[in-house]
């Protein structure tokens, strides 16, 4: 019989029903933080479980289907990488738990939680420092928070494949800081986090990072995913002429449109707008006339501005 066994059932035999919480995802540069609080059957026991930390990927996801089969309850509480830089880290961890803990606080009569002590929680709850590796409830919220947070940026990479989310999961490895620097943000990256908060500010910081060689590929970058998530196919990327240079030219249908994109490192969209001036209006429209001469091309044609502020796109109508 494990000691993390021995140690939930004294809890259960001074409180009750015991529920273990557990989070995962403090430490990334991206995605969100996850918490799990978990009400385990009293009879269920398992050799292997401990600190989800101590574990390989393979045996967390071996446990966790054990785990969810043994457990009268579980409940997940996800904040997302936007509310923690608009909140900051502490406010998450407490919110986390809160949205966890809320579906079984009628069924559990104490919470065992990992760590030092939160306040602000609804429920009687019993802080324990390295609570996942002294607790069996407490593990077994440890993996689920984690292999749940895990799929979550698996489902990022395939989003934003250039980040390497699948291997290193928004954690800031080399290779994730050197596409940081390459390519810029994504929209589930934590602006509040360092490295990211020294170069970077949403709000009271900028969005893109003051030394990287190419801001404005950053701003492309995202303003094509925009546009291809409502269903247009970019079909050239910084297309350059004699009579000048076109950010983005996508189609749909018919219809091709030449995007110039402008983005702020203020906050505001009115320095960045007044960018898109007659003059920049004509050589956007000599630029397209010598793509639609070049291309032979003889559908809709139409100019567009997309302003990139705080990771968001919005599309601006050009005459």
């Amino acid at each position: 019989m494990s000691n993390l066994y021995l140690f939930d059932e004294r809890y259960r035999s001074e409180y009750g029903v015991i529920a273990g919480l557990d989070e995962a995802g403090r430490g990334p540069l991206a995605g969100p933080l996850v918490a799990c609080a978990v009400i385990l059957q009293g009879s269920f026991r398992n050799e292997i479980l401990n600190d989800s930390k101590k574990l390989t990927d393979k045996t967390r996801r071996m446990l966790k289907p054990l785990i969810e089969e043994s457990a009268v309850r579980i409940s997940l509480g996800v904040v997302s990488s936007s509310e923690i830089d608009k909140n900051r880290m502490a406010w998450a961890v407490r919110t986390s738990f809160k949205r966890a803990m809320k579906p079984l606080i009628k069924q559990s009569d104490v919470f065992l939680i990992d760590g030092n002590s939160v306040s602000g929680l609804e429920a009687p709850s019993r802080f324990i420092v390295k609570g996942d590796s002294k607790s069996l409830s407490i593990a077994a919220a440890s993996v689920i928070a984690k292999v749940t947070r895990d799929d979550i940026m698996l489902e990022a990479h395939k989003e934003y494949p250039e980040y390497g989310f699948s291997s290193h999961k928004g954690y800031g490895t080399a290779a994730h800081l050197k596409a940081l620097k390459a390519i810029g943000p994504s929209p589930i990256h934590r602006m509040s986090f360092a490295p990211l908060c020294n170069i970077y500010q949403t709000g009271q910081m900028s969005l893109f990072p003051l030394d990287i060689p190419n801001p404005g590929k950053a701003a492309e970058m995202l303003a094509a995913r925009y546009y291809e998530k409502l269903g247009f196919t970019v079909i050239e990327r910084n297309w350059r002429s004699p009579e000048g240079e076109i950010d983005l030219i996508i189609r749909k249908n018919n219809s091709v449109i030449f995007i110039e994109v402008k983005s702020t490192l203020t906050g505001h969209s009115r320095e960045a707008l007044e960018k898109i001036n007659k003059a920049k209006i004509a050589r956007i429209r000599n630029a397209a006339e010598a793509w639609i001469a070049t291309t032979s091309y003889g559908g809709t044609c139409l100019l567009e501005g997309a302003l990139v502020e705080a990771g968001s796109v919005q599309r601006i109508p050009v005459n």
